[in-house]
């Protein structure tokens, strides 16, 4: 439990939810990130877009034999994008340059008062092209986002958080990222940052830092390509607590808070995961 408070202390993080005037993203981030370089001083920042394949080798050197190979995931977003020419998703604005489109999500609007993420763009633009609606997990919502993802690879995360409304978003999805939940009592932190690189049963903990750099992602136990959302639902469950609904405010304020401690990290299409 001291160990724990220690590093709570030292990330400079508070659980629950703080005034927007008192929100220092730069801050937050600067913490966050230097959290991981003293936990795992070998590592290279910019490694941090593979995930936990830059904590152990032996996972990496499996990770870059799938990806010397034919990824599992290629032919799904090759059809990602032909599904985007086919619903004319490039005519709507936010989605005619899909590059630009991938930079700039997720992002407060302020007229709307919420965060929109990637999913939610594409698919009120589907809806708008189609009159149909979109699913918010897998299928083509996953397959469309990651082709939109691979136009911006080798490009680094820069999400900004500046309105009063951006930070009281960021701040409700910080809180929810360190809020401990389910039978097991535990937060996304507690995996992810406090634990990271360490083994739950035979799978070595993820660090959160460049977990967005890859999403949507492919992961082996699905069998196919999932939106970031698909994976916070897993994670709660896995914490025998009750997911939320994908796209949800919660979750949208989240990946907000998610994705910023991130910025800096370049994008990349390498999206399998075990």
């Amino acid at each position: 439990m001291k160990k724990l408070i220690t590093a709570v202390v030292s990330l400079g993080l508070m659980i629950g939810t703080v005034a927007s005037a008192g929100t220092d993203v730069g801050a937050d981030i600067k913490a966050f990130q230097s959290y991981f370089k003293k936990q795992n001083p070998s590592v290279d920042f910019a490694d941090y877009t593979i995930g936990v394949y830059a904590l152990d080798e032996g996972s990496r050197e499996q990770f870059e034999e799938i990806l010397d190979g034919i990824p599992p995931y290629e032919e799904a977003v090759e059809r990602g994008g032909e599904e985007f020419e086919k619903f004319g998703l490039g005519k709507c604005a936010a989605l005619k340059d899909p590059a630009a489109a991938r930079l700039a999500h997720p992002y407060y609007d302020d007229a709307a008062g919420t965060v929109v993420t990637l999913e939610g763009t594409i698919r009120k633009c589907y809806t708008e092209q189609t009159g149909k609606k979109m699913g918010t997990m897998k299928g083509k919502i996953a397959r469309i986002s990651s082709w939109i993802s691979d136009q911006a690879a080798g490009e680094k995360i820069n999400v900004k958080v500046e309105s009063d409304g951006a930070k009281a978003a960021y701040e409700r999805g910080k809180a929810t990222f360190y809020a401990k939940r389910g039978q097991f009592n535990m937060s996304c932190a507690d995996c992810h940052v406090y634990n990271s690189g360490k083994k739950a049963r035979a799978d070595i903990l993820s660090p959160a830092l460049g977990h967005t750099s890859h999403v949507p992602m492919y992961r082996a136990k699905w069998g196919g390509i999932g939106t970031l959302h698909r994976r916070y639902g897993g994670c709660y469950k896995n914490m025998r607590a009750k997911p939320l609904m994908a796209q949800s405010s919660e979750y949208r304020d989240m990946e907000l808070f998610h994705q910023a401690m991130s910025n800096g990290i370049e994008i990349s299409a390498d999206r399998y995961r075990k």
